[in-house]
């Protein structure tokens, strides 16, 4: 065991110049640069279908985007600084930047700040009085090591490039442990006044971290009970307590303004509503209660994974070298956490438990600085040093193909969303699509700010819009709701390869955003004395990946039948694929509800190679016998321009 040094250090009588350009601040310096570069590298830029339908990313990023409360109990300051970060990346970066980046990067923010604080713990820990009395700065050898080797951990790499609040909650724990041990060497009140707001910024984020601060206030009083008789401190400190508890007006205010943000549920008024959330009712009611057995193949079995047995080991046995107090402390939050995660057995106790983790690599630290100091030979101190980049290379290596969230191939999340918008006309819009069509084109207009004058909608609010005469379309994922349930005697019209317009009137004009087809020595073409098709086009379509054909029809007069219609590209007259569908418009327009005069809009998609252009276009008209046989109504062989 060793004494806690009392002594202060010559860095810390030294001016800033001197403190600055030490070993140690120039270890801490790089150690922050090179992770840095690790997390951008790594960082998130893109979304999973699964992360859009809900889950704490997506809900954080909605919240720092439009400054509305985020889980229960809102985390009212980290969603201010997150909103504030975002604009000010907006401005750095443009207003069309990628915002997954920017506002994975925030979680990277704090995961700095947490590194750069365990450092400094660690330095705090393993210093001691030298030959001249003085404290030394600590074994920043050490110090840079097991920071970097927590910084490759899994859970705490990917949180730092991923939306979440985690690596803050790591952050916080470690500042209020440095507050508290740096106050046992200097006596210094203002640790604890800082403490005491550490304290309350707890209780306006993620409450679990407040695990810590029950061993803490043990720590201080043990040390100096005398404080309990000090009236004014201790009224400071409440005051500094109670003082982040103000930002909660933050969550009242916008929940009352936005009821459509409160989630499943009814209240009978805003009120209600705000003092179920942030008691977090929804979290509670997840929490087990029952007496399964402590060890499975998770919990806490998943600790030993993420840290690696031998670092776990020698990070609890190493507390034991930081002093009883120092241990106490650690020991018992340690506890505290394990009996939380117990009872939480259907939370992800894996991400509360993260700050743990830190301070399991503080006991690692200051293991091998005992070592380090009781065995000064230097094959001992090389060997610690080699077991530290062991630890860090293997960890890394491991890690980081999980860990890293930038180019993923499985990013498909928003690819309907982008296709949808490059079907939309250049007008307002009012769209109907699947759950993953809309969720993703809400993420589009919401948070990255592409057309904001489309509008996923509902079909209730779709019947409502057309009502007023407002222009509505419908995905082909979709396409089978709009007869049921949005208008069952809808005209159509295709607006591109995936959008279909709906109309409570016939339509005698192309839709908005169509070219005028192109017309040639082909065109227009008769299909007997009923149907005309005016033109045609062809063109690649980059965020479906297909080459698309888009057709004009017009109905010269009531058709008398329903045709059904063949396309084919060709290239130099060679067929490269065909499409058939039973009626125009996706199959959802029979030719015999067309009004005379009526200007339909068709579209079909094929998947031809990139390198593959046609440069004709057979189109046929059909209908099928009942003895299975089929007659043409005609056969249209076009020239592309």
């Amino acid at each position: 065991m060793t004494a806690t040094p009392t002594s202060v250090s010559a860095s810390d009588q030294t001016g800033g110049r001197a403190r600055r350009w030490t070993p140690a601040s120039l270890a801490g310096a790089a150690l922050l640069l090179a992770f840095a570069m690790l997390y951008l590298l790594t960082l998130d830029n893109g979304l999973r279908p699964e992360e859009l339908q809900g889950g704490d990313l997506i809900t954080h990023q909605y919240a720092q985007v439009q400054a509305r409360p985020s889980n229960a109990p809102g985390y009212p300051l980290y969603t201010m600084g997150g909103w504030l970060w975002f604009r000010v990346g907006r401005l750095i970066l443009g207003a069309d930047h990628n915002p997954i980046p920017i506002l994975s990067s925030y979680s990277t923010l704090w995961a700095l700040v947490a590194l750069w604080l365990l450092y400094r713990l660690i330095l705090e820990v393993t210093a001691a009085a030298g030959p001249d009395g003085r404290r030394t700065s600590g074994n920043w050898p050490i110090a840079l090591l097991a920071t970097a080797f927590y910084g490759v951990t899994y859970f705490f790499w990917y949180y730092a490039v991923t939306t979440e609040q985690y690596t803050s909650s790591v952050a916080w724990t470690l500042a209020a442990v440095l507050l508290a041990f740096r106050w046992e060497r200097t006596r210094d009140e203002r640790t604890l006044l800082g403490l005491a707001l550490l304290t309350g910024v707890g209780l306006a984020h993620q409450i679990t971290i407040l695990a810590v601060i029950p061993p803490l206030l043990w720590f201080v009083l043990n040390r100096e009970p005398g404080l309990l008789r000090r009236p004014k401190l201790i009224a400071a400190a409440l005051g500094l307590v109670l003082l982040p508890l103000l930002s909660y007006a933050y969550v009242y205010v916008r929940g009352a303004a936005h009821p459509e943000w409160r989630g499943v549920g009814q209240w009978a008024s805003a009120w209600d509503w705000f003092l179920s959330f942030v008691s977090t009712q929804q979290g509670r009611s997840e929490l087990t209660w029952s007496w399964s057995p402590f060890f499975t193949d998770e919990f806490p079995i998943l600790m030993a994974r993420e840290m690696t047995l031998p670092a776990l080991i020698a990070g609890l046995a190493g507390w034991a070298a930081l002093g009883r107090r120092r241990a106490a402390v650690l020991y018992s939050t340690l506890a505290i956490y394990l009996v939380f995660c117990w009872i939480d057995r259907l939370g992800n106790w894996y991400q509360v438990i993260m700050p743990i983790y830190a301070l399991l690599v503080v006991g690692l630290a200051a293991g091998a600085q005992w070592l380090w100091r009781v065995q000064r030979g230097a094959a001992v101190r090389g060997g610690i040093v080699i077991a530290l980049l062991a630890l860090f290379a293997y960890r890394g290596a491991l890690s980081y193909p999980r860990a890293n969230a930038r180019d993923q191939a499985t990013d498909t999340g928003l690819a309907l969303g982008w296709a949808i918008m490059a079907d939309a006309p250049a007008q307002p819009l009012t769209v109907v699509g699947t759950t993953t069509e809309t969720l993703a084109l809400n993420y589009l207009t919401q948070i990255w700010g592409q057309r904001p004058d489309l509008r996923a909608a509902t079909v209730e609010q779709a019947r409502a819009a057309l009502v007023a005469g407002e222009t509505v379309a419908v995905t082909q994922a979709a396409l089978p709701l709009a007869p049921a349930q949005i208008a069952p005697q809808a005209h159509y019209t295709a607006l591109g390869s995936m959008l279909i317009g709906i109309g409570l009137a016939p339509r005698y004009e192309l839709p908005a955003g169509w070219a005028d087809a192109p017309t040639g020595p082909d065109l227009p073409h008769d299909f007997g004395a009923e149907i005309r098709l005016l033109g045609v086009r062809g063109g690649r379509e980059p965020a479906a990946g297909t080459w698309v054909a888009r057709l004009a029809w017009q109905a010269l007069a009531q058709p008398g039948q329903n045709w059904a219609v063949s396309v084919r590209p060709t290239r130099d007259g060679v067929e490269l694929a065909q499409l058939d569908s039973q009626h125009p418009v996706f199959g959802a327009y029979p030719t015999g509800r067309w009004a005379p005069g009526e200007v339909v809009a068709d579209a079909y998609a094929f998947a031809l190679p990139p390198d593959v252009t046609p440069n004709g276009l057979t189109v046929i008209l059909y209908r099928g016998q009942a003895d299975g046989s089929f007659v043409n109504l005609d056969v249209a062989r076009l020239r592309l321009p």
